[in-house]
């Protein structure tokens, strides 16, 4: 048994009128279990509770757990804000696909009531940070994945990668995906890259669409430094990083890009009955039998 939830903070984004039925179910059964509730600063904006607000630069200390109400999205946009902060997680699924938010509005009552009297357990999941150092320096988080590529369509982008300042390769292709475990079964897998164990340390680099015939996929130890250079132009060319799909930073090839681990592990609460391959197999067929 873990330790009792006695204070929480509600997250949403509310991109329907579903999700607002499922916040004021919530709100309402955990103020009838004495759970000081919070709400954050924009999510309260959308409900008008007469309930205390937080944005996220003020909820350090305040509460035991972030209930995050929607989809996997959701869950990563709360999830780069929180993680200095060091609240848990919960995700209630109102999305789609619902990888990282264990909860499903059915019967949620009953699974948040044994959340709260310490029947979950706590998973860390580490993030990328990711620094584009030239003319104009910029930085972002990532929990699934940082993205190089070029701003034109279907046009290679010239660049070299160095681990821990040792060459690794250098290549002509579309971009790089650099991926956490947590990011493997998102663009990384559609891309071809491997899905990875969250609990393990280590990162995946996959090249898109490289004009090359003997370039794979390749995993590193998570703790490596990872820098990416370009060849340079007489005119710069543009290059975009994308950090979950959701942050997007311009920058040129005059750049460098370093990626490595974030210092602070996000905290994902769950049921204490998750298990990761029941996940892979519900949410994507992972596994299935072709025949019988």
């Amino acid at each position: 048994m873990s330790e009792e939830i006695k204070s929480v903070i509600i997250y949403s984004r509310i991109n329907d009128e579903s999700v607002v039925f499922t916040l004021i179910e919530i709100v309402n059964f955990l103020v009838d279990q004495k759970i000081n509730v919070i709400l954050e600063k924009s999510t309260n904006a959308r409900l008008g509770l007469d309930l205390p607000t937080l944005s996220f630069n003020e909820m350090t200390g305040t509460a035991d757990l972030m209930i995050i109400v929607g989809g996997d999205g959701s869950m990563i946009s709360a999830g780069r804000k929180i993680t200095d902060v060091g609240i848990p997680v919960l995700g209630i699924n109102r999305g789609h696909l619902g990888f990282l938010t264990d909860l499903s509005p059915k019967n949620i009552r009953r699974a948040l009531y044994s959340i709260l009297k310490g029947e979950y357990v706590l998973e860390e999941r580490f993030l990328l940070s990711t620094t584009i150092k030239g003319p104009k320096c910029q930085q972002a988080l990532a929990l699934n994945e940082a993205v190089i590529h070029g701003v034109k369509t279907a046009h290679m982008i010239d660049f070299s990668i160095f681990v821990n300042n040792k060459f690794m390769y250098s290549q002509k292709a579309d971009g790089l995906i650099v991926s956490t475990p947590t990011g493997s079964t998102a663009y990384n897998l559609s891309a071809g890259g491997p899905i990875i164990e969250p609990s393990l340390n280590v990162v995946s680099l996959v090249p898109m669409f490289p004009h090359s015939m003997n370039l794979r996929p390749c995993i590193l130890s998570g703790d490596s430094s990872i820098k990416v250079s370009f060849r340079n132009r007489l005119t710069p060319e543009k290059i975009t990083v994308s950090c979950d799909g959701q942050i997007i930073m311009n920058a040129d090839d005059r750049c460098e890009i370093c990626i490595e681990k974030h210092k602070v592990p996000i905290r994902i609460c769950h049921p204490h009955t998750y298990d990761y391959f029941k996940v892979l197999r519900s949410k994507l067929g992972f596994g299935t039998k072709l025949v019988d």
